[in-house]
């Protein structure tokens, strides 16, 4: 029988409930958490709709869920992200003994496009980063904010995270705590975003005082005090890049995808590269390569004598 046990709406407190809790012990980020909760909400609903009696359920009426989902034109991409959700939980719920059979170790992800990650060229990283002249608390904190991003490749969430003690200005090195995948780095930065960094901290140190705030060893905060957020800073650069007329959909993620392209243009190797960036897998870095190659491929077409020639 492919119907057993309790309805779904019951299980929805403990069994889904449980496996939340379990995630955030192992220390899965509560933007992990939102988004595996949304997950599993949108197969409850889909058990709902299709009157499963409980969990224990065959392959085929999971690939069904699978299938419902790229019929409402959910992209690959985000299809993927909700199946290794249900995998997650249904490899759990197997485990745990809350269900005879797991269904869901046979569900295959959809096909992922080849997508380039976007990138700034060289100049407009420049230009970006000089657009903004640091002279007051606001300034000198998005100024540092795009530099730190730009000379370390950092996540924006790993960013707003960093504390005081986590940067050494003496050795010009941050140290990056539980980045993605719950991995320790540290990243090294350049003498200019170290300036860039003591110019803030001074803005930062009068404007705590000036406003009597509490000190906190956020570095990057906002104007109450508290830990500046990662949605700040993309609004901020949505912003900035409008003004400064740059080419649409620029985000904090671009800047380290410039980066890491960047430095592999300039023959940095591809390994250092992933430590910089904190991949668990090469295979993550070596998307940059395809990168690499389309501007070797236009400097070939300009460069070689016989590249242009039509007859």
């Amino acid at each position: 029988m492919d119907r057993v046990q309790k309805r779904p709406e019951d299980c929805v407190s403990s069994s889904i409930s449980a496996f939340l809790l379990e995630q955030n012990a192992r220390g899965a980020s509560p933007h992990t958490l939102r988004a595996q909760r949304a997950d599993l909400e949108k197969l409850v609903a889909y058990a709902k709709q299709e009157k499963w009696v409980g969990w224990d359920v065959k392959l085929r009426v999971i690939q069904r869920f699978a299938l419902e989902l790229g019929e409402r034109g959910l992209d690959p991409a985000s299809r993927a992200r909700i199946l290794s959700t249900v995998r997650g939980f249904y490899r759990w719920m197997f485990e745990t003994g809350r269900i005879n059979n797991n269904p869901a170790s046979g569900l295959r992800n959809p096909k992922q496009p080849k997508r380039l990650p976007a990138v700034l060229t060289e100049g407009e990283s420049w230009n970006l980063l000089e657009s903004v002249v640091p002279n007051d608390f606001l300034t000198s904190r998005f100024r540092c904010i795009l530099e730190l991003l730009y000379a370390c490749g950092l996540r924006v969430s790993e960013l707003t995270s960093l504390d005081v003690q986590d940067i050494d200005i003496g050795s010009q090195v941050i140290y990056i705590k539980k980045g993605k995948g719950n991995k320790d780095r540290y990243v090294p930065f350049h003498a200019a975003a170290a300036g860039m960094y003591l110019a803030y901290m001074d803005f930062r140190s009068t404007f705590i005082s000036s406003r009597n705030l509490p000190n906190t060893e956020a570095i990057f905060i906002n104007q109450k005090g508290g830990r500046l957020t990662p949605t700040s800073v993309r609004n901020f650069l949505a912003q900035l890049v409008e003004g400064a007329a740059l080419r649409a959909k620029i985000s904090p993620h671009a800047l380290r995808h410039s980066f890491a392209t960047h430095l592999l243009n300039r023959g940095m190797d591809l390994r250092a590269i992933q430590e910089l960036l904190g991949h668990a897998s090469l295979s993550s870095t070596q998307r940059y390569t395809h990168l690499n190659l389309e501007q070797l491929a236009k400097t070939y077409e300009s460069a070689h004598p016989r590249a242009r020639r039509s007859d």
